[in-house]
């Protein structure tokens, strides 16, 4: 068999092994990207073992290497780094319940404490809803005090994450989730005010249609008691919406999560009611759940066109989508996750993890590069094109992860928890959307028969009760060499990032700084007939502002497809956001992002949009309103650099300035230490300590 080319940057697959490989005693990776990514193949495959389907897992395992040497699919980051370790865990994230009780009931306040610092240390993310917990001042039968309230555990919680994050254990970020109708909501909503306050987590406010349409009509609104539901405060409810606007113009924080679009789409209505995401926001999951994800890689999924080439923009965009691919390779990446559930290895000490797991058997087929994919084929991101283009892309991996999910169905059996899902045979439910603009022809998408698909679901049902999610895929993308990760725009087609990886800490350097420059805006100015020397001057102009709008010399027709995060307006963001998100059954992380001369009243326009479109959550984010950012276009640094050394993309995340770790040798057992994503982790007995 032709030994299939990795197609990394040399810097990418440089992060990519100090990343993933694993390591010898002396803390040195032992593995190529090849070896990390046949190892995550194996791993995977071996569970193909367990089913006696007539398929040779060998012929599976082979299928999977060759699909992530060629980068077609992505697993998650957990996935890579754990699977045929011993921790095994291969979750990003998880989603735990807390109950207003100290102690006494399974789900108690600390003993889902314990269960969460279990799950961070296997390198899980998680997210919790503390809607439960009884407000600040409300009466407490049997110890006649009164209560501290919710925002007082969210501490209590972030304190020991903190404390976890000093001593071991990886870095990983939490989502704190409160109801709009809480009574601690505005000391929830004000929490973060100060940029590095409750670090550990990222805060959402748990929206209801009841609110909306209380602001939306300038009513009233009540605050409840979480127990009795009896009112503690009415409100106006245009007032808590401006308090809510005001501190995510600020800051970012809070998020909004649209409680009453997810659970309208809650493929397990009669398990539980939805209450909160992971840590980015794109999967609701019941308790227990976990976020077992792999993200399509669209820029792999184009092929030439054959049409006779006529004016420059036919030259420019002579790629067109190969559907055929792309539906191979959703059905691959479909089959990997059912396998991902049963190769997982379950924190022991947690049983509700894998029970919940095995229940439902939840996977998250996402995607990433849509922009690169975009600009391949010649589409304006955040154009009704571009929105077009997004829901039909969308709406052909729902239904080929769907139709592959019935054939797993019919080969290894339906989820367990069907009876109880919307995909019930004896009392279907489940409802398709409709495409957020009406579908053009331009892309030759091939039919779908959603007539038949539904016959099939209510005849052989689901082997996963839910599919699709968007992830934001930092790491895999930047890894892969894209240009646009998760859903997003290009950020800029030149920019510099800050890294932990390589940074030279022993002189004094808390962050490597790499550049970047959008490798396909090179290549469609080479294309256009530019010569060398214009292009480095169009170049120089595109590095102090990130965007070509304005230059001179760019032709319109590489203008009007090159567009970058700066150049949409707010609702184009949210537009091409309700656009994926109909053909999402769980939800989507994207950022909305704003200039820096947006007001408050702009975020709220943007909220009461998302609403009305029925996205499930909007994060916004208002250029200049953090003081640390990752990624920095313009004229904020004037080193200067060679494109021809420009070859890593994406960002990494990071919050504040960090102090430097410089231990060398483990405090605890005395091995050597090894270091990786701003951790420095001991290989013997796991002893940890973290930059951020």
């Amino acid at each position: 068999m032709k030994k299939t080319e990795i197609k990394l940057p040399p810097n990418a697959l440089e992060v990519f092994i100090k990343r993933y490989s694993l390591r010898d005693e002396h803390g040195r990776a032992v593995e190529t990207v090849r070896d990390i990514f046949s190892r995550v193949a194996r791993v995977v495959a071996e569970s193909e073992n367990q089913y006696r389907d007539g398929v040779d897992p060998k012929q599976i395992y082979e299928q999977f290497r060759q699909h992530l040497f060629s980068l077609r699919f992505v697993p998650n980051g957990r996935t890579i780094a754990n699977a045929g370790t011993g921790s095994g865990q291969l979750a990003n994230c998880f989603v735990l319940p807390i109950e207003d009780d100290l102690g006494k009931m399974e789900n108690s306040i600390f003993a889902t404490l314990r269960n969460a610092v279990l799950i961070l240390q296997s390198g899980g993310g998680v997210g919790f809803s503390f809607g439960r917990i009884r407000h600040k001042g409300a009466f407490i039968s049997t110890s006649k005090g009164k209560a501290t309230g919710a925002v007082s555990f969210l501490k209590i919680y972030d304190t020991a994450f903190w404390v976890i994050g000093q001593g071991g254990g990886r870095r990983s970020a939490c989502m704190a989730v409160l109801p709009v109708d809480h009574p601690d909501i505005y000391d929830f909503v004000t929490c973060k005010e100060q940029e590095g306050e409750i670090e550990h987590f990222n805060i959402s406010v748990g929206i209801t249609d009841e609110f909306m349409e209380a602001v939306s009509k300038n009513k009233s609104f009540d605050l409840r008691d979480p127990h009795s539901q009896k009112t503690v405060k009415t409100i106006k409810a245009q007032d808590l919406f401006d308090t809510i606007a005001t501190f995510a113009h600020h800051n970012g924080e809070p998020g909004l999560l649209f409680l009453d679009a997810a659970n309208r789409e809650n493929p397990v209505p009669e398990q539980y009611t939805l209450e909160a995401t992971n840590p980015c926001g794109e999967q609701w999951l019941g308790p227990g759940e976990n976020c077992c994800m792999a993200s399509i890689n669209l820029r792999e999924h184009t092929k030439a066109k054959k049409d006779p080439k006529k004016t420059l923009a036919d030259e420019l965009y002579d790629q067109e989508i190969d559907w055929s691919k792309l539906q191979e390779t959703v059905e691959v990446t479909t089959r990997f996750l059912d396998d991902v559930i049963d190769a997982n290895k379950y924190v022991s000490a947690v049983p509700m993890l894998a029970e919940a797991a095995f229940k439902n058997r939840r996977i998250g087929i996402s995607i990433m590069g849509l922009a690169d994919l975009m600009y391949l084929v010649g589409v304006a991101y955040g154009s009704q094109e571009g929105e077009d283009l997004a829901g039909q892309v969308m709406e052909f991996i729902r239904y080929h992860s769907l139709k592959t999910s019935i054939k797993l169905a019919k080969e290894r059996g339906v989820f367990p928890g069907i009876t109880k899902s919307v995909y019930n045979p004896e009392q279907f439910t489940f409802k398709l959307n409709k495409s957020l603009v009406k579908p053009s022809p331009r892309f030759k998408r091939p039919k779908l028969n959603w007539t038949k698909l539904i016959s099939d679901i209510k005849k052989h049902g689901l082997r996963n009760a839910a599919q699709n999610t968007i992830a934001p895929t930092g790491a895999i993308a930047t890894v892969t060499g894209l240009e646009g990760y998760g859903c997003e725009p290009v950020f800029s087609l030149s920019y510099m990032m800050k890294t932990h990886e390589g940074a030279d800490y022993d002189n004094g350097e808390d962050f490597k700084k790499l550049y970047y420059e959008s490798q396909l805006f090179a290549q469609a100015l080479q294309k256009a007939g530019l010569s060398k020397a214009k292009r480095e001057k169009v170049f120089s102009k595109v590095r102090e502002s990130g965007t070509c709008q304005n230059i001179d010399g760019v032709p319109d027709e590489i203008k009007n497809v090159f567009v970058v995060s700066a150049d949409l307006t707010a609702s184009q963001h949210v537009r091409m956001q309700a656009a994926l998100q109909r053909f999402v059954d769980n939800s989507i992380s994207k950022t909305i992002n704003f200039p820096a001369t947006a007001t408050i009243d702009d975020v709220k326009k943007a909220y009461l949009q998302a609403w009305k479109l029925g996205c499930k959550g909007l994060t916004v984010y208002v250029t200049g309103s953090r003081q640390q950012v990752v990624l920095e276009s313009g004229k904020q640094d004037k080193e200067p650099y060679s494109s021809k050394e420009i070859d890593f993309r994406g960002r990494p995340l990071v919050k504040k300035q960090v102090v430097p770790v410089k231990i060398k040798v483990c405090p605890e057992c005395g091995a050597p230490m090894q270091k990786a994503e701003g951790c420095i982790t001991c290989p013997e007995c796991g002893w940890s300590k973290c930059d951020v």
